[in-house]
């Protein structure tokens, strides 16, 4: 593996493990925190109370990552 190909590798899973870490974490608490510009404290978005948006934003870090890992995969093996 050349230089190029471990920066990759290295960037790809950092992602992939940051969005998957955040997932699991949304998913064991029931919360989701939201930054919000210019405010001191994140928005939390609970599960009971704003279901839809909830699962939007589990499903869209999961996504994150499956789309991180299959670009990852991409870039090292098939280009």
């Amino acid at each position: 593996m050349n230089d190029k190909t471990i920066f990759i590798a290295i960037g790809v899973l950092m992602i992939v493990a940051w969005t998957f870490r955040e997932g699991m974490k949304a998913l064991r608490s029931g919360t989701v925190e939201k930054t919000v510009k210019g405010a001191k404290e994140p928005l939390i978005i609970s599960r009971t109370t704003q279901a839809n948006l909830y699962w939007s934003y589990v499903i869209t870090w999961f996504g994150v990552s499956v789309g991180t890992l299959l670009a990852g995969i991409w870039l090292v093996f098939i280009k």
